[in-house]
């Protein structure tokens, strides 16, 4: 439609008129009719105010929003683009606000706040420039005073709730996220004003509308992966190793030692130099991790010993399970940008974190096989989670496998999350083999669900396009996407567990062989406690010492004692202490305990011991004359 005679300009401009006229008629109006749909607010996840928002398929919260979020983003910077080159607005505010709303399309509140929050103040200084550049040149002072008290009204108001939110007066939901959605769509109405008096250029249009419309396309027709069948092509045959189990080593029995002191009763003072780790509990030194690796040290030295060796590795992990059990090993998920905020809170397991339930179920199989106590399960007692404020909610074993397997199953792919929306392939892996232990003791079969997991796991992890390690680090429910770098010391942790559990164990030492071919041997036989230097693929750096052990453990799990031997002396060497009878590594208190635990199971696993023979039935492999396997 022309500007000064108000009709519509012939070919491609018209259309691109209606294009964009219509395109900000809808968005505005199914923002509107979300906001007017009856139910309970906002989705506390991603903030944003749509029916679609706050519905559920299959466990992942909001799925075809965030696409029509994207689009939305992508569709305004190109009405942007075309009202300002129409009606020959500045084209630096232009270009700053159109990159602003794609790179807010592209970093959501819940993935990256510094990025959000750059992308937020681009859209908005460009928008201001543009504005106050079409001040200048609008013909009617009517219509300038309009838009002008609108757009700084919403900015006001923008900028009074997060004022208020700041001095805790007002929560951030709904207020700072009404007051910007109010600003958005005031900018977009202004927009919208602008395009039906003539917008041009319908390529332009079309090539940013492009941009959402490959992805999703790159999502829906992208290849799978391999499938077990194809990995198997190319595996040797690999077989556990029959030999004869070697009895408990003296350095074995100084490591459990060692296991029983940090992980028992402490005074005040030894606690803190032992568990003063975490800080937030977020990060992969979190004390969860270090608690639920000391207990699996503790088995695999105890699955080869005499019964008293057995009861001092039963008594170290029921000491584990007591440890996680505490409010300060699972009070993070408590947090705001967790699920503090969730309808079920305080539960801790209800719901996705399995890199906490995952570790809990796993020692409460292995706590029970070693000393056949069912205190924990439906009927004998249980447990409590007890929140600060004296809220409780109630747990069993019995319980804790119902809830993980209900995620498994009613989950997109078997996987339950870690993070909100966060997939990861090692955390995955500990309900599996809690769940095949829990077979053994002849609680259930879950052998389907783990079948569904694996056939998924291994046609998407694997091959990371950028490198690094040969799992990928993260798989992205919402936007139904593989981060595409791998890690070292992550694969040692996926393959050390996933040999345990695996369908057929040449999977596990196949890709084992994979994984070996990305070790960088220099760096992490430099060792050491420094963390590696992290880039823009590499967001978890650790200390090549603790990545080392990792992948040692993994070795040994999968055959190749060559790698694993080089891998341990190289720690050995910097790390290794042994005093007043107990074994360590002298490392900074945030991995010693962790990475402690790693190296005394890569040394069982040295002398015989396997996961993989306690979870395991003993018709479905050649039985390893362990305590378990025996007629005793």
């Amino acid at each position: 439609m022309d500007g000064k005679t108000g009709r519509f300009r012939p070919g491609g401009r018209a259309l691109a008129n209606v294009v964009v006229l219509l395109g900000g008629l809808a968005a505005m109006a199914f923002v509107l009719a979300a906001a007017a749909f009856p139910g309970g607010g906002y989705n506390p996840a991603m903030q944003m105010l749509s029916v679609l928002g706050r519905s559920e398929v299959r466990l992942v919260e909001q799925p075809w929003c965030r696409y029509l979020f994207v689009a939305g983003m992508f569709f305004s910077a190109a009405a942007v683009l075309v009202a300002a080159r129409a009606f020959r607005l500045s084209a630096w505010g232009a270009a700053l606000n159109a990159a602003g709303l794609v790179a807010i399309a592209l970093f959501p509140e819940n993935e990256g706040w510094l990025r959000h929050d750059a992308a937020c103040w681009a859209a908005a200084s460009g928008g201001a420039v543009m504005l106050f550049g079409w001040m200048r040149s609008e013909p009617s002072r009517r219509m300038r005073f309009v838009w002008l008290a609108l757009l700084l009204l919403s900015a006001l108001a923008m900028a009074l709730a997060l004022s208020l939110h700041s001095l805790r007066v007002a929560p951030f939901a709904p207020w700072v996220t009404s007051a910007q959605k109010l600003m958005i769509l005031s900018f977009a109405a202004w927009l919208v004003s602008l395009s039906s008096r003539g917008a041009r250029r319908l390529w332009l249009v079309a090539a940013w509308l492009a941009v959402p419309a490959l992805l999703a396309a790159w999502l829906v027709l992208r290849p799978a992966g391999p499938t077990a069948e194809d990995i198997l092509k190319d595996a040797p045959e690999a077989s556990a190793d029959d030999a004869a189990p070697l009895p408990v080593s003296d350095d074995e029995l100084a490591g459990l030692a060692w296991l029983e002191r940090v992980t028992g009763r402490m005074d005040a003072a030894d606690e803190r130099e032992w568990w003063d780790i975490g800080g937030s509990q977020h990060g992969i030194f979190a004390k969860r991790y270090n608690i639920a690796f000391a207990g699996y040290a503790a088995a695999a030295i105890g699955m080869r010993g005499d019964a008293a060796v057995r009861a001092r590795a039963g008594a170290v992990l029921g000491a584990c399970v007591e440890r996680m059990l505490r409010r300060d090993v699972w009070g993070y998920s408590q947090s705001e940008g967790y699920w503090g905020r969730k309808p079920w809170a305080p539960d801790p397991c209800h719901r996705e974190n399995v890199m906490y339930t995952g570790h809990l179920l796993h020692l409460l199989a292995m706590y029970e096989l070693f000393t056949g106590d069912r205190r924990y399960h439906r009927g004998e007692g249980g447990w409590d989670f007890v929140w600060r404020d004296g809220r409780k909610v109630h747990y069993d074993v019995e319980k804790l496998v119902a809830t993980t397997v209900d995620q498994m199953r009613r989950g997109p792919n078997g996987g339950i999350a870690c993070e909100p929306g966060l997939v990861f392939f090692p955390c995955n892996n500990h309900p599996h083999v809690a769940l095949a232990l829990l077979r053994r003791l002849g609680w259930g079969d879950w052998s389907a669900d783990a079948a569904r997991w694996e056939r998924w796991a291994l046609a998407h992890y694997l091959s990371p396009s950028f490198g690094g390690g040969a799992i990928s680090l993260v798989y992205h429910m919402r936007g139904n996407f593989m981060y595409p770098r791998g890690q070292g010391g992550l694969d040692g942790w996926s393959l050390l567990w996933y040999e345990a559990w695996a369908s057929d164990r040449r999977l596990a030492t196949a890709l084992w062989r994979r994984a070996r071919g990305y070790v960088d041997f220099s760096r992490l036989e430099a060792c050491g406690d420094e963390l590696s230097e992290a880039g823009c693929c590499d967001p978890q750096p650790v200390p090549p010492s603790v990545e080392a052990v990792f992948l040692a453990a993994a070795a040994r799990a999968c055959s190749d004692p060559e790698t694993a031997s080089r891998l341990e002396q190289a720690v050995d060497a910097r790390c290794l202490r042994r005093e007043e009878g107990l074994l360590w590594l002298d490392l900074d208190r945030r991995w010693r305990i962790g990475a402690t635990a790693m190296r005394l199971v890569s040394l069982a696993e040295s002398n015989g011991s396997r996961f993989r023979s306690l979870c395991l039935l003993d018709h479905e492999e050649q039985p390893r004359h362990f305590w378990y396997n025996s007629k005793q």
